[in-house]
């Protein structure tokens, strides 16, 4: 009698660890008025902790799998946050604090949405009427949206954020006022992007969909970076292991880069557009594979425009002065263009269509033309204008 009443304590031990191991925790706090929190834990080991103070927030939570952590905190009013996770090993960390910040939109639209194991998603709003959302597909994906400010968007539609792969990595800071990251797509794998912008009303959008690209070079070092006001930078990768960074300062520049093949290069250092002052527009197009493209820009309404469609080619525009437009397009392969713009109203254009075509154009004044057409192979041509109101054409065919 003694040994069964030993074995029915100890099963019982038993039975109630196992059973304690395997329930999901879910801890609300609420202080103030008007508050809601709707938690629903479906699984073994989910942990969900919401943390509300203020009047009239609403936090949902949505848990589907094995132990998956959420962390919620909303202080202030009026502010809107959804968080579903389906898989396992899932983490989404959410802070708030402000009035009528949203995760994804109105109606509690997604702000944070996994389905995958070992994905990770941090947000942060700080300050009042911000937006981020993030969606993640796939395993150990990595996002981080921070906003700091008022009326800053990380979001497109649904998502400021959205990966579908493997051990993508996504990273969005807004400091400022109405920001916009209209969205920031990563499909595929081991892709990587950093959008950093400071000042009032910038916008920027990136699209990746291939494997291994990166916004800018390894470790997050910056996709887009806009320090200043109304500038717009527009990314689009497709294909892969292509590079690309913008990084605009000033007011009111324009950055548009396209890349669409393999191994292609829209970056010098840290930045394949760079561009310093207001109102200059750049613009690199890469269509083939292993291009190179380098645009900078130093001065106000300069125009710096780069295409490439072909494979291994090479085009580096420098701009330093005001109202300097260049303008390179190379088809072909293995062709390479190098123009330099010191002053001011200058103009250059530069067409290659061929192979292992060479041409360098220096403009050292103010209202200089010079135009090279190359058509064919082997091509070299030099133009040197120094001084103003210069005028050259270059015509190489065979």
């Amino acid at each position: 009698i003694i040994m069964k009443k030993v074995i029915f304590c100890a099963t019982a031990l038993l039975l109630g660890t196992v059973g304690f191991a395997q329930s999901n925790q879910s801890d609300v706090l609420q202080q103030g008025n008007g508050n809601v929190s709707d938690v629903a834990q479906t699984g073994l080991m989910n942990v969900s902790d919401v943390d509300q103070i203020g009047d009239a927030n609403d936090a949902e939570v949505d848990q589907v799998g094995t132990t998956n952590d959420s962390d919620k905190d909303q202080l202030g009013n009026n502010n809107q946050y959804k968080t579903s996770q389906t898989g396992t090993d899932n983490t989404a960390i959410t802070l708030q604090d402000g009035n009528g910040n949203q995760g994804g939109g109105a109606s509690l639209i997604y702000g944070t949405l996994q389905n995958g194991t070992n994905n990770t998603a941090f947000t942060t709003s700080t300050g009042d009427g911000n937006n981020a959302g993030t969606r993640q597909f796939g395993t150990d994906n990595a996002s981080d949206i921070n906003q700091l400010g008022n009326g800053n968007v990380a979001n497109g539609t649904q998502w400021g954020v959205r990966q579908s792969g493997d051990r993508n990595n996504a990273d969005v800071d807004q400091i400022g006022n109405n920001n916009v990251v209209d969205n920031l797509r990563q499909d595929g794998e081991d892709n990587q992007f950093k959008i950093t912008q400071t000042g009032e009303s910038n916008f920027a959008s990136s699209l990746q969909d291939g494997a291994r690209n990166l916004g800018g070079g390894a470790s997050l070092t910056w996709g887009i970076n806009q320090d200043g006001n109304g500038n717009t930078a527009t990314n689009s990768s497709i294909g892969d292991d292509n590079n690309s960074g913008t990084g605009q300062y000033g007011d009111a520049n324009v950055s548009t880069i396209e890349q669409v093949g393999n191994m292609n290069d829209a970056n010098g250092g840290s930045f394949g557009n760079y561009q310093v002052g207001n109102v200059n527009t750049a613009y690199i197009g890469q269509f083939g594979d292993l291009n190179d493209a380098q645009n900078t820009s130093f001065g106000n309404e300069n125009n710096a425009s780069a295409t490439q469609t072909g494979n291994s080619n090479v085009s580096t525009i420098n701009q330093l002065g005001n109202l300097n437009n260049a303008v390179t397009s190379q088809t072909g392969d293995s062709n390479m263009s190098d123009v330099d713009q010191e002053g001011d109203n200058n103009m250059s254009t530069v067409g290659q269509d061929g192979f292992m075509n060479n041409s360098f154009v220096n403009q050292l004044g103010n209202g200089n033309t010079s135009g090279v057409s190359q058509t064919g192979t082997t091509h070299n041509s030099i133009v040197n204008q120094i001084g103003n109101g210069n005028g050259s054409s270059v015509i190489q065919n065979n």
